[in-house]
């Protein structure tokens, strides 16, 4: 099981936010609101296992403002794995605000010049959250 104190201590730069929540509704506007994020569900984007991992450890690796190394690639991989071990299931869905392993246009979902993060939603009606905040 990961610590996510290892992770929010890792990464040196910004703010990090790393949540469970349970939510049947099926209505990710609450889910969204639940984890402190705009309500705005149509600002996601759905990605597959392999694309959320790329996400992940590009927001793990480095910051969102300058580029700036926060962990060596080797443990950002590391730690973006074990996350998605631990938290996703075979029918698991990925979203996140954008696709920051190519630095591809992206939808705030905080006040923070720069946010992005990935969101695991399970059948079971489980949430997951690691969402990362920058600024210029």
């Amino acid at each position: 099981m990961i610590d996510p104190l290892k992770i929010i201590q890792a990464r040196k730069y910004g703010e990090v936010r790393y949540a469970v929540i349970s939510d049947v509704s099926g209505k990710m506007n609450q889910v969204l609101k639940k984890f402190g994020l705009e309500p705005d569900a149509d600002a996601l984007i759905e990605h597959d296992r392999n694309s959320a991992s790329l996400i992940l450890r590009a927001l793990l690796w480095k910051d969102m403002a300058y580029d700036d190394e926060c962990m060596p690639i080797t443990q950002a991989e590391y730690f973006a794995e074990q996350v998605l071990l631990q938290f996703s299931e075979p029918a698991s869905r990925y979203f996140s605000n954008g696709n920051w392993a190519n630095k591809e246009s992206w939808n705030p979902l905080t006040e923070s010049t720069f946010d992005g993060g990935i969101i695991i939603s399970s059948p079971t009606g489980q949430y997951f959250c690691i969402w990362f905040q920058d600024e210029d």
